[in-house]
């Protein structure tokens, strides 16, 4: 299992990590807002819809880490708690979540 920590990660190193491919990116807000644009990358699993079992397999079959991502950081940093004790791999979550992204200057994809 994780080390029991969750990361909080800035914009630069979420572009860098979504750059190279090397987390999973997960996107917990509902879909209509994750259709307003996301994080280039980014897969949208709402947060009630969190399947742990599909998590471990999507970060243990790829050797992968994984970031969660929401509006403001809130739902992400909930979902990251959640996750962590199921998971094997570094868990984060985006500090400021979108807004910040945005406000860094940062692409949405939508």
């Amino acid at each position: 299992m994780s080390d029991n920590s969750v990361y909080f990660i800035d914009t630069a190193a979420l572009n860098q990590i979504s750059q190279e491919k090397s987390a999973l990116l997960v996107d917990v807000r509902q879909p209509d807002e994750f259709a307003g644009g996301t994080v280039p990358g980014a897969v949208n699993i709402p947060l009630g819809d969190l399947d742990m079992s599909s998590l471990i397999d999507q970060t243990d079959d790829m050797d992968r880490d994984i970031v969660f991502i929401c509006a403001v950081g809130q739902r992400s940093f909930g979902a990251a708690n959640a996750a962590l004790p199921h998971l094997d791999c570094k868990v984060m979550t985006l500090k400021g979540g979108l807004q910040a992204w945005a406000r860094d200057g940062f692409v949405i994809q939508k």
